[in-house]
C-alpha cells in the first residue's frame, strides 16, 4: 500500500490563508503532513478540523513563532515536543509515530533558524547533534526526518540572479556562498534525500519561494529502511501555491510493502 508523506511551511501560521492552504494539502492527498510556522493555535486547530484530521502541535518555548505541527489521517501512536525540555532546541522540533497500513513509520518533524548567512548556518549545525541524536531512537524502524531545513542541499544548482532580493543580498554579502552543509550533515549520517534518489542535480526542483523559486529548503529525508520504499517525491508547485504560503510543500510517495 501506498504512504504519502508532506512537508509544508504554511507561513506565519497560515492566518487568512486557511482556504488555499486547506485545498494544497487536499489535493496533495497526505496521509501525514508536517506544518512548520503553525503559530497560531486557533488557526491550525481549524486547518485541522476542515481536513478532518487528527493533529499535535509542537510549541517552542524560547520562539512564540517557532511552533511545528502534524497533521495525519493515520492512527498516531505517540508525539512528543522536544522543545519543551531540551533548551538547546530554539525552535519545535517534534516526532510522532503512525500506524501506516499495520507498520510503524516514525517522522521527525523541524524547523530550524532561517538565514543565508554563516552565523545562521553555525546556529542549524549547532542543533544537528540533538536532531539526529532524538532520531536514532527509532533506529530499525523505518522513519523520516520532515521540515523547513533553511539550508540547501550540497549538490542543489542555484541560479543567483533568481533568488528573492533578500536572500541574494544575504549571500553576496558572504561571498555568495549557499549554506549547505546542515543539509550535508543529515546525508553524510545516512539518511537520503527522498527528492534526490531519482534525480540528478539538474533535475531538482524547488520549493522557496513561490514568488521567486529558486532554492530548495524543504525536504523529507529518509532512513535507510525507508529508501528503497520511496516511489516519487515531488515539490507539489499547484497554482494555488502561490497564494498559500511562501514556500511550496514537498510529497513523498512511499511503498510500505517495500519498507525494510
Amino acid at each position: 500500500m501506498l504512504l504519502r508523506m508532506m512537508t509544508y511551511n504554511i507561513f506565519e501560521g497560515g492566518v487568512g490563508r486557511l482556504d488555499p492552504i486547506a485545498e494544497v494539502i487536499r489535493q496533495a492527498n497526505a496521509h501525514i503532513v508536517v506544518l512548520p510556522e503553525t503559530w497560531d493555535d486557533q488557526a491550525f486547530a481549524a486547518l485541522a478540523q476542515r481536513l478532518n484530521m487528527e493533529f499535535f502541535q509542537a510549541h517552542a518555548p524560547e520562539n512564540p513563532r517557532g511552533h511545528v505541527g502534524l497533521l495525519t489521517r493515520l492512527p498516531l501512536r505517540e508525539a512528543v515536543n522536544h522543545a519543551a525540555y531540551d533548551p538547546r532546541l530554539k525552535r519545535a522540533v517534534l516526532h510522532a509515530v503512525v500506524d501506516a497500513h499495520g507498520r510503524d513509520v516514525a517522522v521527525v518533524g523541524l524547523h530550524v533558524k532561517a538565514g543565508a548567512c554563516p552565523d545562521a548556518e553555525a546556529q542549524r549545525m549547532a542543533e544537528l547533534p540533538m536532531i539526529l541524536n532524538l532520531a536514532a531512537r527509532f533506529r530499525g524502524l523505518p522513519h523520516a526526518i520532515c521540515g523547513d531545513f533553511n539550508s540547501s542541499h550540497p549538490e542543489q544548482i542555484i541560479d543567483v540572479s533568481a533568488v528573492c532580493p533578500r536572500t541574494r543580498r544575504e549571500v553576496r554579502e558572504h561571498d555568495g556562498q549557499f549554506p549547505r552543509t546542515f543539509v550535508g550533515g543529515f546525508l553524510a549520517a545516512g539518511y537520503a534525500d527522498a527528492h534526490a534518489l531519482h534525480r540528478t542535480p539538474s533535475e531538482f526542483q524547488t520549493t522557496f519561494t513561490t514568488q521567486h523559486p529558486a532554492l530548495r529548503y524543504d525536504y523529507i529525508l529518509v532512513s535507510p529502511e525507508l529508501t528503497r520504499a520511496v516511489v516519487a517525491c515531488e515539490s507539489l508547485q499547484l497554482p494555488l501555491g502561490k497564494y498559500a504560503s511562501d514556500h511550496y510543500p514537498v510529497v513523498a510517495v512511499l511503498d510500505t510493502d517495500l519498507m525494510g
